[in-house]
């Protein structure tokens, strides 16, 4: 069985184009994190196409949603979960939804953790899962390093050679996308490279994440 460091996986949206899914998986790419949704009103043109490609290729699938703190969490949500609900999302199998956070549109540190909070723990209980935190150490540490260590995190560190550096909050991590311009077969053009976690938290959805490769 391939231990977490050997999981190879990617990130993608519309900026991808149309990707070859079974040129992908040969690569190997073991996992895809695919946007579907931004703010309110922004649906990844590529989403289900993706979804689609990479489930048929054995890809296990994940989503993520770029979140914009200065719109309504309650309408962001409600776009996320219908795409997902599109797709036939099947928290039991395919990896929790992520939420992007790398912006703060000018709102307060209070006001951003209000918002993210509330979004989370609507997913969290339409779904049944606790969603994923995509984020640097840098932008959380702009807005305070506010815990929500309970959610798996994403982590983006480019220059971290052994291990990315974490947000004080937060112990481990699930995910590590550790370059912005990968090369893998099946994809024109560079693309985001991540692998599994070595060091997880120690939560129930963390290690879930393991049992599903």
């Amino acid at each position: 069985m391939s231990t977490p460091q050997n999981l190879t996986g990617i990130d993608v949206s519309h900026y991808q184009g149309t990707i070859d899914w079974t040129e992908a998986a040969a690569n190997p790419v073991s996992f895809s994190m695919m946007k579907a949704t931004q703010g309110t009103g922004f649906v990844d043109p590529m989403f289900q196409t993706n979804w689609q490609g990479a489930n048929a290729a054995g890809i296990k699938t994940g989503a993520y949603h770029y979140f914009t703190p200065e719109k309504s969490f309650l309408e962001q949500a409600q776009l996320l979960l219908g795409q997902l609900a599109s797709v036939g999302y099947d928290p039991a199998s395919d990896l929790p939804p992520a939420i992007d956070c790398e912006v703060t549109d000018g709102v307060s540190n209070a006001a951003f953790t209000f918002a993210l909070s509330s979004f989370v723990d609507i997913l969290r209980r339409q779904l049944g899962v606790m969603p994923m935190i995509y984020t640097s150490s840098g932008f959380w540490n702009q807005i305070g390093d506010p815990d929500f260590s309970e959610c798996p995190l994403w982590i983006a560190d480019y220059t971290s050679a052994s291990q990315p550096t974490l947000p004080a909050s937060w112990t481990g991590y699930v995910i590590w996308q550790y370059s912005q311009d990968g090369s893998v077969n099946g994809i024109e053009g560079p693309v985001d490279l991540n692998r599994l976690g070595s060091a997880l938290p120690a939560m129930s959805s963390s290690r879930r994440v393991l049992d599903w490769f």
